[in-house]
């Protein structure tokens, strides 16, 4: 009698422990798509930065002469599509 006692809290502590790993896989799981997400945010708004600096340089290369409007507005068409 006592050992079935024994083994029914053993079985309990089992899946209270099986319980808890699952929990902590769940969370990995989440905190790695969380971070997976922020740096894709990043990403995009270094890229935003860039095209930002690049149409700059555009526009400065256009206000000096160097450029035509026409390849000023092709590069620019470039640029942003």
């Amino acid at each position: 009698m006592i050992t079935w006692i024994i083994y029914i809290i053993v079985a309990l502590i089992l899946f209270f422990v099986l319980y808890l790993a699952i929990l902590g896989i769940n969370r990995g799981v989440l905190a790695k798509n969380t971070n997976k997400l922020d740096k894709l945010k990043i990403e995009k708004k270094s890229q935003k930065k860039n095209i930002l600096n690049e149409l700059r340089k555009l526009k400065d290369l256009y206000d000096d002469g160097v450029i035509n409007k026409k390849e000023f507005n092709s590069a620019k068409k470039k640029l942003l599509s």
